[in-house]
């Protein structure tokens, strides 16, 4: 059955594709309760959220490209979703319930997108750098990261790569997520602050958290690299292995 669909997939449009995909995970999401526990970003909570302040701050570089003021203007739009987005204890953050899909109607415009191993100009291309500097915040907060997914090929150099091999976290409406649930005993927030060539990501909190420290091992491997991530919580006396992350090279570097 898979093969076939494989095989049919050029022929049904993206747009089907993807509503289909979609309405297949929020049915789910229902059957399994996800849903009930998801971060809604009401604005009560956004209200009560935007005092607290941060305690875990990361700030990247946006890269240069031609399409640079494309991706501000859509990471702008995406942050104003996600703003003191307010996560309660056993809550599930997900990127897309609340962000929404990105389409021309709610004014996402064309940016680039690594799609299938090759860059391409799409609607809300840039997102990935918020939903990858998202997943950092996530493991620096001490939350439980559920769902993730790393582009399979590595296109940066080190001249040019905004985050760390392996903190990356690609995103596709309807197929891939990013999400965590927030195992502390109190709430927290996300808090984004976009310049004109940075992206800075806070998690706040109403009490004082302590950052855990994040590292990622890389491995040279004969057609890429393999990447392992270790998260040393506060007062751990070792780290613990949260994953391996494989890239491979690419035709040409970006």
């Amino acid at each position: 059955m898979r093969r076939w669909t494989e095989l049919l997939r050029p022929l049904v449009p993206v747009p089907v594709r993807v509503r289909v995909a979609a309405a297949r995970r929020a049915l789910r999401d229902l059957r399994s309760g996800a849903r009930r526990r998801m971060a809604t970003g009401s604005e009560h909570s956004r209200a009560e959220a935007r005092g607290w302040p941060a305690y875990v701050s990361v700030t990247q570089p946006l890269g240069q490209s031609a399409h640079l003021e494309s991706k501000r203007h859509n990471l702008a739009l995406a942050i104003l979703e996600l703003q003191d987005t307010r996560v309660g204890p056993e809550e599930l953050f997900s990127f897309w319930h609340l962000v929404g899909q990105p389409t021309k109607r709610r004014g996402f415009v064309p940016g680039r997108n690594l799609v299938r191993e090759r860059l391409e100009v799409s609607i809300g291309g840039g997102l990935c750098q918020l939903s990858g500097l998202t997943y950092l915040l996530a493991l620096r907060g001490g939350l439980r990261v559920t769902e993730r997914h790393a582009h399979s090929v590595d296109i940066y150099t080190e001249q040019t790569r905004f985050a760390p091999l392996g903190a990356d976290a690609t995103v596709a409406y309807g197929y891939k997520d990013l999400r965590f649930r927030n195992t502390l005993p109190f709430p927290i927030a996300l808090r984004f602050e976009l310049g004109a060539d940075t992206l800075t990501g806070s998690v706040c909190a109403p009490v004082p958290l302590e950052p855990c420290d994040v590292e990622f091992s890389i491995e040279e491997e004969p057609d890429g690299r393999r990447v392992t991530t270790w998260l040393r919580r506060p007062n751990a006396t070792k780290p613990d292995c949260l994953g391996v992350s494989r890239y491979r090279k690419p035709e040409q570097a970006a």
